[in-house]
């Protein structure tokens, strides 16, 4: 099996009418033990190839394949470890945090105590990762690219910003890899990597601009060092890719409790971010004000609960997704086996915890400052719709956090505050009754439906219409947000 096997590969973009053809007819192959260098003039499309073996973009005709599979699936990144050159590690995240988080991706890792020794982080293991100097976060990378025990590396100029002692370290270290049989694909404009290269690299792939093709291809290929080097270099115990083990639902089950407790740890790290949400809870004391108590104060509460919900689940979601786009986080998650849905269902799963919170606060105050007086059974059914019927605006929080423009997200996520209580028919419309029948078909009005249903506010009978409208459109946000999360955009 190749490692790595592109076969008549072309990549052509689009922005608006005009498309841009960066890729032609690119026919490469890796084999297991290789080092491979990839180099080639600024805009040949040498990190658009290395998104395509990542799948992180799609070629527009030709096959690619990672580890015997298509790149676009998590099982054929579970033996890769990558440096991307244009990247960025999350804020509030300590350097040894980070390193346990890209382990929980991979079945076979290396221990998190091996990986800060290799790259020579250990006395940084409780610094913030943001806090890093530029040498230091370029290590950082590197450690994130061993932490699955790879058998190939993917490195887009890994030692630039790297210190003497560090540049020494880093070529240290791929002497070993070499030793131990991994297949490495590096590309670098760094001439004095050069010096290295050539007693270590066994081929150097040059990729021309596709305006300056040469007579033999856009891609052209040339040996090195190849006298006695496939013996000499040859482990002993050469490792075997097809027997290590692949992602099972026992792996994906400890991917999620280690996703979900990053997001948490990240969000108790976010104060001001907390606060701004809690702090909508303040406004039930205020209703007291308008002389509101008891029953009469019920339905305003439970209005107040939806928008409460709305913002967190659709506003604030969204902006930490497109956060996590403008820093390019979401692209090197990508070019783990970090399954989306994981990734998607920790997100949800977050926002769903803060919701509860939220929730229980504002019954707290409701009952205290409002003599709001429910039984159990009530309480319990009103919180459980209030909490089950917010999941599909939670996926569609995700898709919008994905598709807009990080630069216009903020912007766009506030006005559609605006726009919900509408589409809930909370706010009449005068109109033509097309319009009152596009409301009654929209699942934010029959999400407000349900949930006064539970609280006996509403008798309209139809609370499984209400629940299948919710569902499909669960459904429908899952496809858009699915859709939005891998489109080639993201990456580009």
């Amino acid at each position: 099996m190749n490692i790595i096997e592109l076969k008549q590969v072309s990549k052509e973009f689009r922005k608006g009418f005009q498309q841009t053809s960066i890729l032609q007819d690119i026919n490469l192959i890796v084999q297991r033990g290789e080092f491979v260098v990839l180099r080639g003039e600024n805009g040949a499309g040498k990190t658009t190839l290395l998104n395509l073996i990542l799948g992180l973009l799609k070629p527009s005709s030709g096959e690619v394949e990672l580890m015997g599979l298509s790149p676009q699936s998590a099982n054929s990144k579970i033996h890769v470890g990558v440096v991307l050159q244009d990247t960025q590690v999350p804020r509030n995240v300590k350097v040894k945090e980070l390193i346990e988080l890209l382990r929980s991706y991979y079945p076979n890792p290396l221990s998190t105590e091996e990986i800060l020794n290799i790259v020579k982080l250990k006395d940084k293991e409780s610094a913030w990762a943001t806090d890093l100097s530029g040498g230091q976060k370029q290590r950082l990378y590197f450690a994130l690219a061993l932490a699955g025990n790879p058998d190939l590396l993917i490195l887009d100029e890994p030692t630039r910003n790297l210190d003497e002692k560090g540049y020494e370290e880093f070529w240290q270290q791929i002497k070993l890899c070499c030793q131990r049989g991994i297949t490495i694909l590096m590309v670098t404009n760094n001439k004095s990597d050069w010096n290295e290269l050539n007693t270590l690299a066994t081929r150097c792939v040059t990729l021309h601009k596709i305006t300056e093709i040469h007579p033999e291809g856009q891609l052209t290929q040339e040996l090195i060092n190849l006298k006695d080097k496939a013996l000499e270099d040859q482990p002993e115990n050469p490792r075997e890719t097809e027997n290590l083990p692949e992602t099972s639902s026992q792996n994906i089950q400890r991917i999620f409790q280690q996703q979900l407790w990053f997001e948490i740890l990240q969000l108790l790290r976010t104060p001001v971010f907390l606060i701004a949400t809690l702090a909508l809870v303040g406004f039930v004391p205020l209703l007291k004000l308008q002389g509101l108590k008891g029953k009469g104060a019920t339905e305003i509460v439970i209005y107040l609960c939806g928008i409460i919900l709305f913002t967190i689940v659709i506003d604030r979601l969204g902006k930490r997704i497109a956060v996590e786009l403008s820093e390019k986080w979401l692209k090197l998650l990508r070019a783990t086996p970090l399954p989306p849905t994981v990734y998607m269902a920790a997100k949800i799963a977050t926002s769903l915890l803060i919701c509860t919170v939220s929730l229980l606060l504002i019954f707290a105050l409701g009952s205290w400052q409002l003599e709001m007086r429910m039984d159990l059974t009530q309480g319990l059914a009103l919180i459980s719709s209030l909490i089950l019927g917010i999941v599909p605006f939670a996926i569609l929080g995700l898709a919008l956090g994905y598709l807009l423009d990080p630069k216009s997200a903020d912007s766009i996520l506030s006005l559609s505050l605006i726009v919900i209580p509408v589409a809930c028919g909370s706010i009449p419309l005068p109109g033509p009754q097309i319009v009152q029948d596009l409301i009654a078909c929209s699942p934010f009005y029959h999400y407000q439906e349900l949930v006064l249903s539970a609280v006996s506010l509403k008798h309209d009978n139809q609370l499984f219409l209400h629940l299948l409208w919710l569902i499909w459109a669960g459904g429908a946000f899952g496809l858009f947000a699915a859709w939005s999360y891998q489109r080639d955009r993201v990456v580009q």
